[in-house]
């Protein structure tokens, strides 16, 4: 026999996760099926950064959305405690160096667009940018620097987080399955989706989620068999590279998500067992040029420790180059760069969300999604978002 649930959703990193925790809240009786471990794509492997300040040159609706999905994550640590969810505070902190007059102006704009949007935000001096970090070398001796400081934002422990969020989902009644793939959708004669069969199980279900990134173009041809549906829900892959030191090896280096003043877009922030976690805009573009192997992920990775190095001087370089971890994360992004979110056309009773900065936006848009699904009703937050925009 199978099972009988309310919603099925596909994808177990942190959008699926905060979906199946949202809707079974709401009493509805959900089934989260992933294909590998929870958190195994990018939710694991991303830089987890939470913020808004990295939106203020997009949409203004994008920016706020971004803006109350940080206010989302202070109500679920109200509710279940930081440290429960592996979610850091401590804020964001940028600044610029005298001798380089485009990147004043770049922290400039960015104070000025945060004035405007209502976000917080501070511009501070060296001294107080001292007491902040005390171990970083914020300049050289008789060059000035200016900073920004955003206080709003955090990072997070993403693999603590969807974990804690899945056992909660759990003792709400939720069925948590890893290691079980989709196998097939089935319709109704109506054309509803009626079931879902995967890992050797079936589900009777009423409504989908498709919340598997990278993966979702494929399950929407698995459930369509018409290649052209996926024309909604365009996706391109974007890798980045990541340099993990090992625990204890930059114990109290950095306090908060550092952006210094590189031409390259260095930035790094601590881990919770006392790395430093470090990536670059730079670095990433290598990743976009082809494919890496082990060897020159490993040269890039220490690069970037040499480079932050600058910025740290008490960092132990080789002690930190030695337990490094350097690897691809292969972010999923919409074609537009903004969220994918809603009914799938032509489907009913299937939905996708897909969407880049997924670790910021999840809480909050699966908070809004669980709504649309209970109460049939679109948020209006979600309208600029839908994936009928592509058709």
């Amino acid at each position: 026999m199978p099972e009988l649930v309310d919603v099925v959703v596909v994808g177990g990193g942190v959008m699926g996760v905060c979906l199946a925790y949202e809707l079974a809240r709401r009493t509805l009786r959900v089934a989260l099926l992933e294909a590998y471990a929870l958190g195994s794509g990018v939710t694991g492997s991303g830089f987890a950064w939470l913020n808004a300040t990295s939106k203020t040159e997009s949409d203004e609706r994008y920016f706020q959305l971004n803006a109350e999905a940080l206010k989302r994550y202070e109500r679920l640590a109200l509710e279940h405690k930081a440290e429960n969810l592996g979610i850091h505070s401590g804020g964001t902190l940028y600044w610029a160096r005298s001798s380089q007059p485009q990147q004043i102006a770049m922290l400039r704009r960015r104070a000025d667009r945060l004035q405007a949007l209502g976000y917080p935000y501070s511009m501070v001096s060296s001294g107080d940018m001292e007491i902040l970090e005390p171990l970083v070398r914020f300049r050289p001796p008789n060059e000035s620097v200016e900073g920004l400081f955003a206080p709003a934002d955090k990072w997070a422990e993403p693999l603590r987080l969807i974990r804690f969020l899945a056992n909660h989902a759990r003792n709400h009644n939720a069925i948590i399955k890893e290691y079980c793939p989709i196998e097939s959708f089935h319709t109704d004669t109506l054309g509803k989706v009626s079931m879902v069969r995967a890992g050797g199980a079936e589900y009777a279900t009423r409504s989908v989620v498709l919340a598997a990134g990278l993966q979702t173009p494929a399950l929407i041809q698995l459930l369509t068999s018409n290649p052209q549906a996926t024309q909604a829900v365009p996706i391109k892959q974007v890798p980045g590279i990541l340099a993990d030191t090992a625990p204890q090896s930059a114990e109290g280096q950095a306090r908060r998500v550092l952006y210094p003043p590189d031409t390259g877009g260095l930035h790094f922030r601590p881990t919770a067992t006392g790395g430093l976690l470090v990536g670059a805009d730079d670095t990433d573009a290598l990743a976009m040029e082809g494919s890496l192997d082990a060897k020159r992920l490993n040269e890039i990775g220490r690069s970037l420790l040499v480079r932050a190095n600058d910025w740290l001087p008490q960092l132990a370089l080789k002690e930190a180059a030695q337990g490094m971890s350097a690897y691809l994360c292969m972010r999923s992004v919409p074609q537009d760069d903004y969220p994918i979110v809603g009914a799938l056309p032509g489907v009913n009773g299937v939905y996708v969300a897909v969407t880049h900065s997924g670790l910021t936006l999840a809480p909050l848009l699966a908070h809004l999604l669980a709504e649309e699904i209970m109460l049939k009703q679109m948020p209006p937050q979600l309208a600029p978002y839908r994936p009928d925009r592509f058709l």
